[in-house]
């Protein structure tokens, strides 16, 4: 969770408070965002629990992994790829927000779909989403504004974090290694591969007109909130800690290699008039990640 917050809190020091609600002032785009990630996504986890004979865990792990926002560390891939930062940002923002109320609402749908009781309130969303996104992302969009610097240094303070994660996914791995040898069997495997591909398609599909958007919600659409996913399944099922972590472990290993020919495919992330930053005079900060993105593109 440090590693996450500290990655978000990078990202914010990068961007304005304009970038933030760039998809409450753009609600056209904002309800196809829901649509892919709120609507397609949940339905697609339901019918492939329903077809697939999955082992619950894995089956647990696909249903949580469909009603989560969107993962602060998706963001780290347009930075990298020169993409505009109002729709990733204003994606992780809305997201994060609409959490509160969507979450509690798709599990009442889960439980009509598979006929069993589960919750996670309100409350406990908003707690999540506010720790680990909202609070980091306005403390480093504060902190920039008093602090020009950290806009500079943006890639640095993302590589410190990146290492911190990895540094305590590693030993996660090898210790839960026979566990995620056991789930990973072909059902599991196509199961989670048709799930992302469900979503990459309906968020490209979704996401247009822009092209630089159809790219972004792709991803946003089959990349999900995997901390959110643990706590929700956890809260439920306490004693499934074990076998949904391997789960998740085997469903970002798959997101990686998914998104290979996807992005080969779509190419850099070349910037519009439109959706290049906010409008000059918003401030330093603004500078800084428009001049990452030049530079991301030049390299």
């Amino acid at each position: 969770m440090i590693s996450i917050s500290a990655q978000v809190f990078a990202i914010g020091a990068a961007c304005t408070w304009r970038d933030a609600t760039y998809l409450f002032r753009h609600p056209a785009l904002l309800w196809r965002s829901i649509a892919a990630r709120n609507v397609v996504a949940p339905i697609a986890a339901v019918l492939l629990i329903k077809t697939f004979s999955l082992q619950p865990a894995v089956a647990l792990t696909l249903a949580v992994l469909s009603m989560t926002p969107v993962p602060p560390l998706l963001l780290r891939i347009h930075l990298s790829r020169g993409a505009s930062m109002e729709y990733a940002l204003g994606l992780l923002v809305s997201q994060a927000v609409l959490a509160v109320p969507l979450v509690p609402i798709t599990l009442q749908f889960m439980d009509w779909a598979f006929h069993r009781q589960a919750s996670y309130g309100a409350d406990d969303v908003a707690l999540l989403v506010v720790r680990s996104i909202l609070t980091p992302l306005a403390a480093g969009m504060l902190a920039a504004r008093y602090l020009p610097v950290l806009g500079k240094i943006v890639r640095i303070l993302l590589m410190v974090g990146a290492i911190v994660m990895l540094a305590g996914v590693i030993p996660l791995l090898a210790l839960e290694w026979r566990t995620i040898l056991s789930l990973a069997g072909a059902r599991t495997i196509a199961a989670f591969a048709i799930f992302m591909v469900v979503g990459t398609a309906a968020g490209h599909f979704l996401g247009g007109p822009a092209d630089p958007n159809r790219t972004t919600l792709a991803l946003a659409t089959s990349s999900r909130h995997s901390a959110l996913a643990i706590a929700v399944a956890i809260a439920n099922f306490p004693d499934s800690r074990r076998p949904v972590v391997a789960a998740i472990a085997i469903y970002l290993v798959l997101r990686a290699i998914l998104n290979i020919p996807y992005l080969r495919w779509r190419g850099p992330m070349q910037l519009q008039p439109e959706y290049a930053g906010p409008a000059p005079g918003v401030g330093a900060v603004s500078g800084a990640a428009t001049g990452m993105s030049q530079g991301a593109q030049r390299q």
